[in-house]
């Protein structure tokens, strides 16, 4: 059994306000390599590009379901169904993957390729209350179709530019807005029309719009801008404040984009999703690490997490939820989201121990593992010193 110790220790807090504590941390192995997830209320949805869709329980990991799709997706979820956009029409799941619906869409559906964490989160495809936001390119232009969320109706047509440049995605947030690399349309207030220069992701908040290229997201007609290390894969927001998720972390703004909370996360994000007051929180690692995120007012916490062991010629590693850390036995990371988090230690690219720990608000969690091996071996020298020596006094 090897000797372990779990021991909290405080921290002083770094800021009055925070983002919220993990309430509950899943981890999915898959085979292949992830292109898309889409969560919902109570289930959370994988898309591998071996052309496998996999429904698991939000509550305790478990598989619900299983379906062959397409290699090229985009997909929502609502409370109960999971809406699927493919190359030949769009289909309706439950939420253990049986197939409701499918309809075929009157034109073709241009599903740009993600290869996460590198690309942004662009969707072609959106929920609003009961209809459905889909683009599609018909032989006379690009247009946005409108359909009923329950039977799959065409409702209505919106046509948008067609310029070359253009690739359609459409935006996060509380307006139905198409957005491509030359204009944004504003759907619902008409036919309002901006030219932006490059827009990777939009958001949408109280009539305003917010455009993310790169490293920076910058409030549309005010030159106010916030950059961050690293490229922006998926804004959201609750309505009050805005997620902003780079590879590296999580930060939360107001709508003037004034810093109120930032926090580390793992390199490598797939998704952020908004559910009442729960965020989630999708990130790649040697599979898919799913965080259920209260929002709150909660302070960062910190993690020392240590593996004694006497290496000889093996390569060892360190992570935190699926992110590598270091190439050595004992690392330390500030900024962690309070909650529950998963620690593994790897040894020759193989899982040697993994712990899940709890990270509280403003405090230090360390944990301090010894490999039995390293016990053995001591135990054993100890033991070998003891014979040689003991000769010697007896004589």
């Amino acid at each position: 059994m090897a000797l372990r110790i779990l021991a909290v220790a405080t921290l002083l807090a770094a800021a009055a306000l925070g983002l919220g504590v993990v309430g509950k941390s899943l981890f999915v192995s898959v085979p292949d390599y992830i292109k898309a997830v889409c969560i919902g209320q109570d289930v959370f949805y994988l898309m591998s590009y071996g052309g496998a869709g996999v429904a698991i329980s939000a509550f305790n990991g478990s598989l619900l379901g299983y379906a062959k799709i397409p290699d090229r997706v985009d997909c929502v979820a609502s409370r109960d169904k999971l809406y699927l956009l493919t190359d030949d029409g769009l289909y309706v799941f439950d939420k253990t993957l049986r197939e409701l619906q499918r309809a075929k869409l009157d034109g073709r559906v241009y599903i740009p390729p993600r290869l996460p964490p590198v690309d942004p989160n662009v969707h072609v495809l959106t929920l609003r209350e009961d209809k459905l936001y889909v683009v599609v390119h018909r032989v006379d232009g690009f247009f946005l179709e409108v359909l009923d969320a329950n039977d799959l109706r065409l409702l209505e047509a919106h046509r948008l530019a067609s310029e070359d440049c253009i690739y359609w995605g459409l935006a996060r947030g509380d307006e139905v807005v198409a957005y491509g690399r030359c204009f944004i349309d504003v759907i619902v207030r008409g036919s309002e029309r901006k030219t932006v220069g490059r827009a990777d992701l939009v958001l949408s908040l109280r009539g305003q719009l917010y455009v993310a290229s790169g490293k920076t997201l910058t409030i549309l007609d005010s030159g106010i801008s916030r950059s961050f290390p690293d490229s922006i894969v998926d804004i959201e927001t609750d309505g009050r404040y805005i997620y902003v998720l780079y590879r590296g972390g999580i930060a939360k703004l107001t709508p003037q984009l004034d810093l109120v909370a930032e926090a580390r996360a793992a390199y490598y994000p797939l998704d952020l999703e908004i559910r009442g007051d729960r965020l989630y929180l999708a990130t790649l690692s040697h599979g898919v690490n799913v965080e259920i995120v209260r929002l709150g007012n909660y302070t960062t916490g910190a993690v020392v997490f240590c593996y004694l062991t006497i290496p000889l010629f093996e390569i060892i590693g360190v992570d935190i939820d699926g992110e590598l850390l270091a190439d050595r036995s004992c690392v330390s990371r500030e900024g962690v989201l309070p909650g529950w988090h998963l620690l593994e230690f790897w040894s020759s690219g193989e899982l040697k121990e993994s712990y899940v720990v709890y990270v509280e608000p403003g405090r230090t969690t360390y944990l301090i593992d010894v490999d039995p091996a390293t016990i053995y071996i001591a135990a054993a020298v100890v033991l070998v010193a003891y014979l040689l020596v003991k000769p010697k006094y007896e004589s």
